[in-house]
């Protein structure tokens, strides 16, 4: 593996470890607007918790890519050093 392909996967690593937090951040920010009382008509609520498993749902995904890329770097420092 070359250097630009060990720096690519770094910033892939990166890049997804953002979109997870972000992801994880704003599910919780709609969590929390649907369990506050008044703040959703009842006919909202199922679509906003909708919302919120979708991002969480996202988040874990890209926590798994950034994961995948880690591991893969991983493996290629291990085999430089043996």
């Amino acid at each position: 593996m070359t250097e630009r392909q060990r720096n690519e996967l770094r910033a892939k690593t990166g890049d997804f470890t953002m979109y997870s937090l972000v992801l994880f951040a704003l599910g919780a920010f709609l969590y929390l607007g649907a369990i506050i009382p008044g703040a959703l008509a009842a006919a909202d609520k199922p679509f906003a918790l909708l919302a919120v498993a979708g991002c969480l749902a996202a988040a874990l995904y890209c926590s798994r890519r950034a994961a995948r890329y880690r591991h893969q770097l991983e493996e290629q420092d291990n085999s430089f050093e043996s």
